[in-house]
């Protein structure tokens, strides 16, 4: 009997499945990974600027799915939908984590004040992540100071299938940060760039789906 611990993954970019699967082999290749893919979750939030109700629904119904599947615990890959996961997960008996939630938990672990320096390519992300990053500081008595970008032209270089001008953008906005204690790439679809950045003293670079890997690791094994 298979023992393996099953672990749904929820996407609404088809450039983040790579990066969370190469995360998985290289930290965790017990886990079986289980992914389903809403390409319209994206589609339709780019048609109103916001993440709607019907959305809302949408992936409350793709986590009870990925639930039904057997899996152990779900992480939902777009940077977007936090909000919308963390309400559907209240309803559920199993982890369920957002994107970059682990990220900006590995990020306050570099310092005790922490300069975080971030790096996002879409609309939207940049604001979301800063909002939660605060959040978390207040909720942990944490002080930090931020320096969040955003990589105009790169998403939209990635969805027409460019990636290499996709990782070429997100260098060259890499290069003109300042020191900071962590780089925080924002979104999945940003993960294979890190391993183009040049490696600087004191400055880790981090990477949703790496720290994703690591925290559900944990919680499963819990």
């Amino acid at each position: 009997m298979d023992k393996r611990p099953r672990i749904g993954l929820v996407h609404a970019l088809h450039a983040s499945i790579a990066p969370i699967e190469a995360a998985f082999l290289e930290s965790w290749p017990e886990a079986e990974t289980v992914s389903l893919y809403d390409q319209s979750l994206y589609a339709d939030f780019n048609k109103s600027r916001t993440v709607t109700a019907d959305i809302f629904r949408r992936i409350e119904s793709l986590l009870r799915f990925s639930k039904e599947t057997g899996a152990e615990a779900i992480l939902f890959t777009g940077s977007l939908f936090a909000e919308p996961v963390e309400a559907a997960r209240t309803k559920m008996d199993i982890p369920v984590l957002t994107a970059y939630e682990a990220m900006i938990e590995e990020a306050f672990s570099t310092a005790k004040r922490p300069r975080l320096g971030m790096l996002s390519t879409a609309a939207g992300t940049g604001e979301m992540m800063s909002a939660d990053i605060q959040e978390y500081a207040a909720a942990n008595g944490r002080e930090y100071e931020l320096d969040a970008r955003y990589v105009a032209g790169a998403i939209d270089a990635l969805l027409w299938g460019d990636r290499e001008e996709h990782d070429e953008l997100v260098a060259a906005a890499a290069a003109q940060m300042g020191e900071c204690d962590a780089l925080l790439l924002a979104q999945f679809s940003m993960a294979p760039v890190a391993k183009r950045l040049p490696q600087v003293e004191g400055r880790r670079v981090l990477s949703s789906p790496g720290s994703a890997v690591s925290k559900l690791k944990k919680l499963v094994a819990a």
